[in-house]
Formats: structure tokens, sequence, C-alpha cells
């Protein structure tokens, strides 16, 4: 075995020995020809190219189609929706989370009023320890 063959994967190598036997043998046109017939007849693709085949575009037809196109009523655009729907339907989520920002507010109120009496309290105690 020669260095380029110790280069090739086991696949490589596979498929160069499968070469060196069928070299030598030719394939009969007819055996061509006959897989090219069960391929196209199997393909409906190929059925349909085949079939219509000798069909020829008519420029008739075409104009027809556009002139069609442009004659039919136009459909009209489905209507905006109102703003009043938008706000019924977010109305109830909108409320909640407004009556929760609202209580999140008053607990924070609560909690500063809080802190500012006991800074007040401390500095008032304060002066009363310095009087």
């Amino acid at each position: 075995m020669s260095d380029r063959d110790d280069d090739r994967t086991g696949p490589d190598r596979d498929l160069a020995r499968l070469a060196a036997a069928t070299a030598r043998i030719d394939a009969d046109d007819r055996f061509t020809a006959a897989v090219l017939r069960a391929a196209a007849a199997s393909d409906p693709l190929a059925r349909l190219a085949a079939a219509t085949d000798g069909l020829e575009p008519d420029a008739g037809f075409t104009e027809a189609m556009v002139r069609a196109a442009t004659a039919a009523p136009r459909l009209p655009l489905p209507a905006r929706p109102a703003i009043a729907d938008g706000i019924v339907r977010s109305g109830r989520p909108a409320l909640v989370v407004t009556a929760l920002t609202a209580a999140a507010s008053i607990l924070f109120f609560l909690q500063t009023q809080r802190d500012v009496d006991s800074a007040i309290m401390a500095s008032v105690e304060a002066l009363e320890a310095t009087e």
C-alpha cells in the first residue's frame, strides 16, 4: 500500500476499492433509459410535465385575469376598534393595578410617617434632656 492509501479513511478506501472493481463495467443504454422511464412514471410532476408539454400560454388569458381582478369589487376594510373597546377590555385589570398602587402608597406613607415621628421624638427628647 502506498502512503496515499494510508491517508484515506475507511469509507474512502472502500469506495476506491469498489471503483477499481467496477471500472470495466459499462452501463447498457437500455438499462439507463428504463430507469429514467420508471423514475418519470413514479414522479407526479414529471407525468404532469409530460402531459402539458405541448401547451402554450395564451396572452388573452392573462389579460382576462387582470381585467377580472381589477373589476372585482374591493372588500371593505374592517372597522378600526374604538377607544372605548380598549378601555372596557382593560378596565378591570387597570382598576386592580390602581387599587394595589394606592394601597402600596398608603403603606409607604404610614411607614415614612412613623420614621418621621420617631426622628421628631428623638430630637424632642434630646432637647428636654438638655434643659
